[in-house]
């Protein structure tokens, strides 16, 4: 199943700790903080840019130059 093969392969990314980033972004209240975030998460495609500034949470996938992290 495509699905199953999908959700083992998240599972296995996010048990390797050493493939984990965190990333902070910090202001005052309204401020702008999410409406950054998303902008920048869709201008580099990965939601719609009519979807930024309204709650989400993501999960981006980080990998080196050659290929460290990857499954």
């Amino acid at each position: 199943n495509v699905l199953n093969n999908v959700l083992e392969k998240i599972i296995a990314l996010q048990k390797k700790t050493s493939c984990i980033r965190n990333l902070c972004i910090l202001a005052h209240v309204d401020h702008g903080k999410t409406t950054l975030a998303d902008s920048l998460v869709a201008s580099n495609g990965i939601i719609s840019s009519r979807l930024a500034g309204k709650s989400s949470a993501i999960s981006l996938h980080y990998t080196t130059g050659n290929g460290h992290c990857g499954l």
